[in-house]
């Protein structure tokens, strides 16, 4: 039997709700109204942890994401991958998943979890040029409406945000129904995989604080950071001397 979190299917029924009206209106959010940046991966995890009981672990994945995805920006027909959608799609699959199975957001189910889900942001730029293609339609009908005399065009043109909001709605619903099956896969691999994959997630975070350095349009960055690295890693031993 696939584990379950503490309440059993209500319990995942009602997170599966959660993440999807948070993460519709994140959607949203992105690119159609608002511009609250409750869309960038840094907020958008830990606001969806907070609605699954674990905001630390929405941090955990939130910071990855929000650097690896730093350089992506939406200007003219530049359509990035979208991080919305996967930050989304990953907090909601691994926060239950990671509640379910007793270990918390650990680095083994987040690296398990990202393997899994790295495709949505692919798919979700493909779904930001359907929107697009769909909100210039709208428009088109909106004026045409406006032209006949119809007193509310706005109404049509509104409509835009529904693709958005439905789309990465039902996506993070479903994620949260799968958590279990990713509880499991993640209870059935063994030592060396469970190695391998804490490996994996280490590797990820490497990466994403290599893109967030490439994405930085300064001269110094390559120095700041690794400066800033050896300060960090001073530090760090400082206080295992001081407190081992």
């Amino acid at each position: 039997m696939l584990p379950l979190p503490p309440g059993g299917l209500a319990h995942l029924l009602a997170l599966a709700a959660a993440a999807g009206a948070i993460g519709g209106l994140a959607a949203v959010d992105r690119k159609g109204a608002f511009q609250l940046m409750i869309s960038r991966p840094l907020v958008l995890a830990p606001l969806l942890g907070w609605a699954m009981g674990d905001v630390r672990g929405g941090l955990q994945l939130g910071v990855p994401l929000e650097l690896l995805f730093l350089g992506g920006v939406n200007l003219g027909g530049a359509v990035p991958e979208n991080e919305t959608l996967l930050s989304a799609a990953l907090a909601s699959a691994v926060l239950p998943a990671g509640v379910a199975a007793g270990t918390g957001a650990d680095p083994s189910i987040c690296a398990l979890g990202l393997v899994l889900l790295a495709p949505l942001s692919v798919i979700g730029r493909w779904l930001d040029r359907e929107g697009e293609a769909r909100a210039v339609a709208l428009v088109q009908a909106a004026r045409v409406r406006a032209a006949l005399g119809d007193p509310e065009p706005a109404e049509v043109q509104m409509r835009g945000l529904y693709w958005p909001l439905f789309t990465t709605a039902a996506i993070c619903a479903l994620a949260v129904l799968a958590s279990p099956g990713l509880a499991w896969l993640r209870e059935q691999c063994g030592g060396r995989a469970l190695n391998g994959l804490e490996g994996a997630w280490h590797a990820a975070l490497a990466l994403s604080i290599a893109a967030a350095i490439r994405a930085i349009r300064e001269k110094r960055a390559l120095w700041l950071a690794g400066t800033s690295a050896l300060a960090v890693f001073a530090a760090a031993y400082l206080m295992k001397l001081v407190h081992p």
